[in-house]
């Protein structure tokens, strides 16, 4: 039983380590911050006084002061009580009862101490919902929704643990970029299909895909005068790196990590056709088996593409709601630095998408034909060619076994 899960250990305590050591390896790349100030969790004892009011424009906020006094529960001052002065207003809004524990932020200014409801405490729900739905996985998913789970730890151990501190120490992220999505998508499928040659064809059709997707995004963004530093925070990012960030690239990165998904799914969908259909009939040549999984992944096309450019669209709701309310005119709208980079990533992130099936068809034609499979995968197929002929030979026979049972009686 241990040994069908020994992969997706080992990738789990990788991904552990890298969790572990990488916040060690790279602190001397941040930007040490002169401010002291720390953040603990508070419960508030009693509410002095409120000075609110609905706001004018969003009456569902109450804006104002608040005064009331907090428990610090945890750090040097836990249990100590203090008074807390709570402006609100629609963006900083941490309206509070009594009983509430929220986010304090301490910080030392000389020799004075300021408390402030930094934010309310919002990792319960989040922290509940990922149980949810690590739950969900694992009832339905079984051992494939376990693999699913160690694959975006793993997802998560790479760019946070490996590909963030390397931009940061300042080396070109396109070479690393590359390497470590190609780490992952190695990883990814072994999980989840297995190690097999379908799942070396989809490997291939998605590395290809993503860099596909990743070059058209820095190409066509250089058309247009555009780079990382365009993205959101990507000019912040700059001055907190003690080296220097190389930010033009960094449009290469987002797209490449933004679009991963969506075409592994491509490409194992293609792969999986191509396969499923030469099993079921061995007679079909390499060109009619690339040429129906072609038709099979137009289809898949047309949903994968509009799923795509709708994250964009959902992630940029508020800037189009902006830009409907100011009435802006195409020229000014589709030259605006924030809209054109969102097109051309949904644009890019489309064409990977599109390219990923003929590449991964391809692969598919010589990778999985059958003079290439291994012993294994050659008495596999035989086996279910063997049952699907004995399936339509007994169905041939069943009208005369019939006749034959009517003669008898």
């Amino acid at each position: 039983m241990l040994k069908d899960y020994r992969f997706a250990i080992l990738i789990a305590l990788i991904s552990t380590m890298l969790f572990y050591f990488s916040p060690s390896l790279s602190d001397n790349l941040k930007a040490k911050s002169s401010l002291k100030q720390s953040f603990v969790e508070a419960r508030v004892t009693n509410v002095v006084s409120n000075e609110l009011a609905a706001d004018i424009r969003v009456p569902s906020i109450l804006t104002g002061k608040q005064v009331f006094n907090a428990e610090i529960l945890e750090g040097p001052e836990a249990g100590t009580i203090v008074e807390v002065q709570n402006p609100l207003s629609r963006q900083h809004n941490v309206l509070v009862e009594q009983g509430d524990v929220f986010i304090m932020m301490i910080r030392v200014t000389g020799r004075e101490k300021i408390y402030w409801a930094y934010n309310h405490k919002r990792s319960t729900a989040i922290y509940w919902m990922g149980f949810a739905f690590v739950i969900l996985l694992l009832s339905f998913g079984k051992k494939e929704g376990l693999h699913s789970i160690v694959s975006l730890y793993f997802t998560a151990a790479l760019i946070i643990g490996v590909l963030i501190p390397s931009i940061f120490a300042g080396f070109n992220p396109v070479p690393i970029t590359i390497i470590l999505m190609a780490i992952k998508i190695v990883v990814n499928f072994i999980l989840v299909s297995g190690y097999n040659r379908k799942s070396f064809c989809a490997m291939g059709g998605t590395l290809l895909g993503v860099i596909a997707a990743g070059i058209m995004a820095q190409v066509f963004g250089e058309f247009a005068h555009l780079s990382g530093i365009y993205l959101d925070k990507g000019e912040d990012v700059i001055y907190i790196s003690n080296q220097i960030i190389q930010v033009r690239w960094l449009m290469f990165v987002a797209i490449m990590i933004s679009a991963l998904g969506a075409v592994m799914d491509v490409a194992i969908s293609i792969a999986s056709a191509y396969n499923e259909l030469r099993i079921t009939d061995p007679k079909l040549s390499p060109t009619q088996l690339m040429r129906a999984s072609m038709n099979i992944g137009r289809d898949i096309m047309g949903t994968m593409t509009n799923t795509l450019i709708l994250a964009f669209a959902g992630s940029s709701l508020t800037t189009i709601m902006m830009v409907w309310g100011l009435d802006m005119p195409l020229t000014q709208f589709i030259n605006t630095p924030v809209i054109a980079l969102a097109i051309i990533h949904a644009l890019a992130g489309s064409v990977g998408i599109v390219l990923t099936i003929p590449l991964t068809a391809w692969l598919a034609r010589y990778m999985l034909s059958p003079s290439r499979q291994t012993p294994a995968e050659l008495n596999s197929t035989s086996a279910q060619s063997t049952a699907t002929d004995v399936m339509v030979h007994d169905i041939k026979l069943e009208p005369s076994a019939a006749l034959n049972s009517v003669n008898e009686s």
